[in-house]
């Protein structure tokens, strides 16, 4: 059974499969200002198989249901459980990251900045 046709929203895939975004970048489908078309409208005006970029939606949603509980269907879900998520997952990623990342940019600012001075907006 598939789970993906060309008959689909771009944007709508992303939301009920938020992995299928890193298929839609390889291929650079916009998915975020494009996400109201359907899928085959991008695949043509690109030029891309169909076929190809529909198996491989479907490899990857396969592998991942494979070797996890699979996505929650966030748009079904009550809001609290949906916040929780978001400061568990991404805030405690985020906070654990961010002191890191901030290290390196500076790193890189000191070091290019002559050459470089749009590192400072990075920064």
């Amino acid at each position: 059974m598939t789970k993906f046709s060309p008959a689909q929203k771009i944007g709508d895939i992303v939301t009920t499969f938020p992995k299928a975004a890193d298929v839609f970048k390889e291929y650079k489908i916009d998915f975020c200002c494009g996400g109201d078309r359907p899928l085959s409208k991008a695949l043509v005006e690109q030029g891309l198989d169909e076929k190809e970029v529909i198996n491989k939606l479907e490899s990857l949603y396969q592998e991942l249901s494979a070797t996890s509980k699979g996505d929650i269907a966030w748009t079904r879900e009550n809001l609290s459980k949906f916040i929780d998520h978001i400061i568990l997952t991404h805030h405690t990623y985020l906070q654990a990251e961010l002191p890191r990342i901030s290290e390196l940019t500076t790193k890189i600012l000191r070091a290019h900045r002559a050459n470089h001075p749009e590192l400072t907006k990075v920064h």
